[in-house]
């Protein structure tokens, strides 16, 4: 069985934190699921929200904010706001990373792209999104690094399912990583992603 930590040891320890990351690599986890959202000033923040409310008791959003003044930010256990470049540096030796991109943003595609593509371990990351346009950036300008479309319950909705649903959504994206909600998995998708060659990781809602 593949062991992902999604947002790291969230039980354990609050989600996206450093306890919470740490914590995912000390019980063996193979892979960190992890969020990020865009500063003001163009910097990867780790954060499931733009709003900083749930996990730093603050009202702000990450969108209108500079990274120093994000560095002063406290999370809710204690632990300063996370950075990808800091996630990066210090956790891709010891464990693979899935970095999920928050919204449609390719200026935020743009940031991952060059700081995942100049490190030496970049064969240790996943970049997944559930909007097609950040994909589609690292298709077209970091193609050697693995991507993976996130499908939910909420595309099978129209407009949504005719650019979302995975056969469409995964060949626009120039990849054959799918990343279904769990209760998406049943027979009729294995054995579509058996015929077509799919690499499925299934996820489960928080």
């Amino acid at each position: 069985m593949l062991v992902i930590a999604h947002r790291g040891a969230n039980r354990e320890a609050l989600e996206n934190s450093w306890k919470a990351f740490d914590l995912a690599v000390a019980v063996g986890a193979l892979r960190i699921e992890l969020d990020v959202q865009l500063s003001k000033d163009g910097h990867a923040v780790i954060m499931h929200d733009d709003s900083l409310a749930r996990t730093t008791g603050r009202r702000a959003l990450i969108s209108q904010m500079t990274r120093s003044e994000l560095e002063k930010v406290q999370l809710t256990n204690g632990d300063a706001l996370p950075f990808l470049d800091q996630v990066v540096e210090r956790l891709l030796p010891r464990i693979e990373l899935n970095i999920e991109i928050k919204g449609h943003s390719e200026v935020l595609a743009e940031a991952v792209g060059n700081l995942v593509k100049a490190h030496p371990q970049r064969e240790k990351v996943i970049i997944s999104c559930f909007h097609p346009e950040p994909l589609v950036w690292f298709r077209q300008h970091c193609p050697e690094i693995a991507r993976a479309c996130l499908w939910s319950i909420d595309t099978f909705s129209w407009p949504f399912f005719a650019d979302l649903a995975p056969t469409v959504f995964l060949e626009k994206c120039g990849t054959n990583i799918l990343h279904p909600h769990a209760g998406l998995v049943n027979e009729n998708l294995m054995d579509q992603a058996r015929a077509r060659g799919w690499i499925v990781y299934a996820w489960m809602p928080m």
